[in-house]
């Protein structure tokens, strides 16, 4: 099965087996056996050979992890030999439960890594990511924009939380932005890899960032306004000197590759 092809040796790909046996695509939270199998095994260790050794703790009853995982792994979303360079410098913004991080410094293994995640639960299974594999990522428990404030945080699953810069929804709670421009004006990378993953603040974002970023840098990114959303941030960044690519399409979400350098 797919999920065992990922796995290295035996132990792995058993492993990654009984994982994919078990990873939801859908909310099965309300159903009472689903909430008995997510209390008997709540979480596991894999080590998909993508990520060179390291170990990835993920919960496979969560079918928001696990859409995640199914992108990054079997669809390869994040395919790093895209990459021409050595990054000096690796952004993680929406960084969820790590995986990107992981796979970046796995095959970036000296660069600086730095991860932008507000949900607390999600922040959570980073720093054991990290602890777990004895990993230098600097973990920055907040949101990015374009100032330095607090804002409401909207959150319907793990991996689609939302800033709210109008009046907060019900469920929403308060969580720290940074100034993502002003952090890579004053770390100034010479070479960068960025991956944005921000539900629609890329938008607020990138006119302001892209004009500061270093003449070799690679971006992932993900729109989420359809086309109108997709054509501008792709003319933003053809006019800076970018290549682009168009990976995948998701409804009103669209996943891109952007390159220059």
């Amino acid at each position: 099965m797919p999920c065992a092809s990922l796995g290295s040796g035996l132990t792995d790909k058993l492993v990654l087996a009984l994982f994919g046996l078990m990873a939801s695509r859908q909310d099965l939270s309300r159903k009472r056996w689903w909430r008995i199998l997510a209390f008997v095994v709540p979480q596991m260790w894999l080590k998909p050979k993508r990520i060179n050794g390291l170990r990835l703790l993920i919960k496979p009853t969560d079918w928001s992890q696990t859409i995640i995982f199914e992108e990054v792994f079997l669809q390869s979303g994040y395919d790093l030999t895209k990459v021409t360079f050595t990054p000096k410098v690796i952004f993680d913004c929406g960084a969820h439960i790590g995986i990107f991080s992981l796979l970046a410094k796995s095959k970036f293994p000296h660069a600086r890594l730095l991860a932008y995640e507000p949900n607390p639960q999600n922040i959570q299974l980073i720093r054991r990511q990290i602890t777990n594999n004895n990993l230098d990522v600097e973990l920055i428990e907040s949101a990015v924009s374009t100032e330095a404030k607090e804002l409401f945080f909207a959150t319907a699953n793990s991996h689609s939380g939302r800033l709210l810069h109008n009046v907060p929804n019900n469920g929403a709670y308060k969580v720290r932005v940074v100034n993502f421009p002003e952090v890579v004006k004053q770390i100034k990378p010479t070479s960068l890899l960025l991956k944005m993953d921000i539900e629609g603040e890329e938008r607020n974002i990138l006119p302001v960032l892209v004009p500061l970023l270093p003449k070799q840098s690679a971006i992932f990114f993900e729109t989420h306004a359809g086309e109108a959303g997709w054509r501008e941030v792709e003319t933003l960044l053809s006019t800076n000197g970018f290549c682009i690519e168009k990976i995948n399409v998701r409804g009103e979400c669209f996943d891109g590759f952007a390159h220059r350098g």
